[in-house]
């Protein structure tokens, strides 16, 4: 389909989290290639407790009442917010301002991830890896949604390179300091085993790793990157081999398989595991291993493409492109699912 010319913007609302941001311009990237529009990443202007999350989200049952207090609430706004097409984002704090965006400037909304009992009604296009039970339209993606710069190097022969990607601990996940050393050690024979040459990358929510575990690094040579220090992670993951992810990270596992490498999601019960996992061992985009069996792996490359994520969201975008460039049409919204 050849791109329509516009001057207008698609606003990506975010809360400097990768795993929120990541996503969502992923989406942005899709649409500014296929319709010619550029997209303006705006940070939420403020910090939202689980308390005002809680409370926006039994006030969005409520549309009327959630305007009138997000008006009261929410000062600032994107300063181009006029010339906007759409708006998206993911995570929960973000899709309660950018709803609030959404209704005040009669935008249509496009959210990536699980609604979480927020009023569907003010969502124009849920995007997914897993079918939710919601009155919106819907998109389901292998995974969720990831930037094309994780698959440019898809067809490239991988580099004897392996690293090891933590998260942290969650109610889900209850990982301790004590499971990230051991991973340490597990990898680190790995590395060793194979005569790779190994990274450890940290997020935000990886605790702060051991003396023993740092010197052990330091003894194998192995990169460590923590939290603070900078990394295109694109870039650092196409030219590994072998990529280790812990399962609490959606985003970092999701971006592991497409590109193409030997994909580990690393658990802490084989025996125990979710839906979204499911799928993906199904479709045999990673391996699962507990800590204790991390090396134990095969050679299997995630065979996930490119267009298994485009066709499906280009599809459901076009129907809103060519209903009117974008903007909302006063027809009802009826659940449509449309699967990869």
């Amino acid at each position: 389909m050849n791109a329509i010319i516009s001057n207008k913007t698609v606003i990506v609302i975010h809360d400097g989290r990768k795993g929120h941001l990541n996503p969502s311009l992923a989406v942005a990237e899709i649409v500014q290639e296929k319709y010619a529009l550029g997209f303006h990443a705006f940070q939420l202007p403020m910090s939202m407790s689980k308390k005002w999350v809680s409370l926006f989200k039994k006030l969005s049952n409520f549309p009327i009442f959630y305007k009138i207090f997000g008006q009261l609430f929410f000062k600032a706004e994107p300063a181009n917010i006029q010339q906007a097409e759409m708006i998206i984002c993911s995570g929960m704090p973000n899709l309660i301002y950018a709803a609030y965006l959404s209704q005040k400037f009669h935008l249509p909304l496009l959210y990536v991830g699980n609604l979480r009992k927020f009023n569907e009604k003010l969502i124009d296009l849920s995007i997914t890896a897993l079918p939710q039970n919601v009155n919106c339209k819907q998109i389901i993606l292998p995974t969720p949604p990831v930037s094309a710069n994780f698959t440019t190097q898809y067809n490239l022969p991988k580099q004897h390179n392996a690293v090891l990607l933590l998260g942290g601990s969650t109610t889900e996940y209850p990982f301790s300091k004590q499971n990230f050393a051991d991973m340490i050690q597990q990898f680190t024979h790995f590395i060793s085993t194979h005569q790779l040459k190994g990274s450890v990358i940290c997020s935000r929510r990886t605790p702060n790793l051991d003396t023993k575990s740092l010197d052990l690094l330091h003894i194998q040579q192995i990169e460590y990157i923590d939290q603070h220090q900078k990394v295109t992670m694109s870039e650092k993951l196409a030219q590994c081999k072998y990529i280790f992810v812990t399962e609490d990270s959606i985003t970092m596992l999701s971006e592991a398989i497409h590109t193409g490498a030997v994909v580990t999601a690393i658990c802490l019960n084989e025996a125990k595991t979710d839906e979204l996992i499911e799928k993906y061992l199904n479709y045999q985009y990673i391996q699962r291993k507990s800590i204790t069996h991390l090396g134990q792996i095969i050679e299997h490359y995630s065979p996930i493409k490119r267009t298994d994520m485009l066709i499906p969201l280009v599809q459901q975008l076009d129907r809103l492109y060519f209903q009117g460039h974008f903007h909302k049409t006063t027809n009802s919204r009826k659940k449509n699912k449309v699967y990869a």
